[in-house]
C-alpha cells in the first residue's frame, strides 16, 4: 500500500524538520532550486515524501572508527 503524500507550508516543515526551521535559509534554498517545491501560485509548499528524500541524499554518513576512547 502506497502512503499518501502530504504538502507542508514552510511553518509544518520548521516543526517536522528544525534543522529547516531558518526562514532566510530556506527562503535562499528555495530561491536557488536546491530544496524541491510545489508552488501553487504564488505560495510555496513541499511535499513531504521529496523533503524525507532530499535530507537524506544530503546526509553524511560517519565513518566506521572515527571515535577515540576515552
Amino acid at each position: 500500500m502506497r502512503k499518501e503524500s502530504r504538502l507542508l507550508d514552510m511553518e509544518e516543515l520548521g516543526k517536522r524538520h528544525p534543522a529547516l526551521n531558518n526562514k532566510y535559509r530556506m527562503q535562499w534554498l528555495v530561491r536557488t532550486r536546491q530544496i524541491p517545491i510545489v508552488r501553487i501560485g504564488r505560495r510555496i509548499f513541499f511535499d513531504e515524501k521529496e523533503i524525507d528524500l532530499y535530507i537524506q541524499k544530503n546526509s553524511i554518513p560517519a565513518m566506521e572508527g572515527n571515535i577515540k576512547n576515552g
